[in-house]
């Protein structure tokens, strides 16, 4: 049963999401089954390490999931073993009682998310782990998920449990809906960004390259939602809060660096207002690469704070 949820991670890898079923055992389980009966599974291996094989597992008749990328809240890259054993204990307790795996499980509210705002950060926080790491947000069940065949994956080929892994329920490093990453224009940016660049830089050089240019070389434009894609805002050289992400993602993959989509009502002289912002990894930690304001930095935009925080996303939903 371990090595059928284990596998399940071979699957992940190469379509970059949870597949909708494997084979355990000789039969098909749904993504609802194999991740519930991950989280239960878990908790049993722990429990009694020699002889957890022996036991029965009940895996669940029905047992559907939720597929929303909305309130991803949760501000860790990875998570310690104890920690998603707790998650996972509360994802199967909630299953028990509705047929279906929650869309997240909540660490601790936050309000204001984001990294190098000038917002002050206020969150409830009620479950201390031995590592210290006061894990803050809603852990949604795409990435817990995508942990749980992490830990499963590292015991099939180690024989013991990891004391931590990543949390993160894609690479963000793929072609998505409005994202080319292939092609021409979209490459021709990318290497425009980085033409200056020693060929020994770092990836936090890269990040703010790419940055730069996205933000001294395209005009924000006011219109709603996606309009051009990355293709067509670059060619623009223009466009919405969406398509300037659309397009700053785009190139950003295209060099090999993880970049994801965030949304939210942020503060802004003028109000409260709908707003996508890229963000991109430096191999250490995300920053908020704001191109849509000429005055925005790495790490610093023009707007201070969220009034709602609406989710991080590898793909735009809108």
């Amino acid at each position: 049963m371990a090595d059928g949820i284990a596998n399940a991670y071979e699957a992940f890898l190469e379509k970059d999401e949870l597949p909708t079923s494997v084979n355990v055992d000789g039969l098909n389980w749904s993504k609802g089954q194999y991740l519930a009966s991950a989280c239960l599974l878990l908790q049993k291996i722990q429990d009694d390490p020699e002889h957890w094989e022996d036991e029965e597992i009940d895996v669940p008749v029905r047992m559907s999931n939720n597929t929303t990328y909305a309130n991803n809240t949760f501000e860790q890259d990875s998570i310690s073993l104890e920690a998603l054993t707790w998650a996972a204990a509360k994802a199967y307790t909630y299953a028990e009682s509705h047929g279906a795996m929650p869309n997240y499980v909540s660490f601790g509210t936050i309000t204001c998310p984001g990294r190098g705002q000038d917002s002050t950060f206020t969150y409830t926080y009620d479950n201390p782990f031995k590592d210290g790491v006061k894990y803050i947000g809603n852990l949604i069940w795409a990435d817990y998920g995508a942990a749980l065949l992490r830990v499963f994956h590292y015991y099939k080929h180690n024989s013991e449990l990891p004391e931590k892994v990543c949390t993160w329920g894609s690479d963000y490093l793929r072609k998505t809906n409005n994202c080319a990453i292939d092609d021409p224009v979209v490459i021709a940016a990318k290497d425009a960004a980085l033409a200056k660049l020693p060929e020994n830089a770092t990836q936090i050089q890269k990040v703010k390259a790419l940055f730069e240019y996205a933000r001294d070389q395209w005009e924000w434009e006011d219109y709603s939602n996606t309009s051009k894609g990355s293709v067509r805002t670059i060619q623009a050289k223009g466009g919405n809060c969406c398509d300037l992400t659309h397009a700053t993602l785009a190139m950003c993959r295209a060099a090999g660096i993880p970049a994801r989509y965030m949304h939210g009502q942020c503060y802004f002289s003028s109000g409260v207002i709908g707003h996508v912002i890229p963000e991109i990894w430096d191999g250490h930690r995300w920053w908020i690469c704001d191109p849509s304001n000429n005055s925005a930095t790495m790490g610093n935009p023009s707007w201070k704070g969220m009034n709602k925080f609406n989710g991080r996303y590898k793909e735009l939903p809108f």
